[in-house]
């Protein structure tokens, strides 16, 4: 069991590293590409392809975090 303070805590802790990946990593790797000569363009598309899946998969994380954070804090309960 955890109080209510620590999980939201964790909560935004993790919509906070969702939001880092998007904006740190999906998107500088897909910009990057560009540069990877020694990459050919099918091989390029493919790499963009998962980039831009992982980054979808990581919004959505962040959306279900973010309601988890609004049930949580809307909540009487203090232990989860």
């Amino acid at each position: 069991m955890i109080k209510k303070k620590p999980l939201l805590e964790s909560l935004y802790d993790a919509v906070d590293r969702e939001e880092e990946a998007n904006t740190q990593f999906y998107d500088y790797t897909i910009k990057s590409l560009k540069y990877y000569k020694w990459l050919g363009e099918d091989k390029k598309e493919k790499v963009q392809d998962i980039i831009a899946k992982l980054r979808d998969d990581t919004q959505r994380h962040k959306s279900m975090i973010e309601k988890l954070i609004q049930h949580v804090e809307s909540s009487d309960k203090n232990v989860f």
